[in-house]
């Protein structure tokens, strides 16, 4: 079988830089707003409001965010 080749550069993967929960924390304070790649939602994302970490939720609520050791030991934490 003949293999063709495309006149266009090969795309690579875009790979998406990820901060462990130190990193991530620090750009919450800072005022943005954070998210896990392992949540699914993307409308799940933390922030601080009133000094009170916040989680929001699909039901486009905001929840006092009680953290678990997964996440403190999460390693794919994005900006959004």
């Amino acid at each position: 079988m003949e293999q063709t080749t495309s006149p266009l550069p090969k795309k690579e993967p875009k790979l998406i830089p990820t901060l462990d929960f130190s990193q991530a924390i620090k750009e919450v304070i800072g005022g943005k707003k954070i998210h896990r790649l392992e949540w699914e939602d993307k409308e799940y994302y933390c922030f601080i409001n009133d000094s009170v970490l916040v989680l929001h939720k699909p039901d486009n609520k905001n929840y006092q965010w009680v953290l678990s050791i997964g996440d403190l030991m999460a390693l794919d934490w994005i900006i959004i």
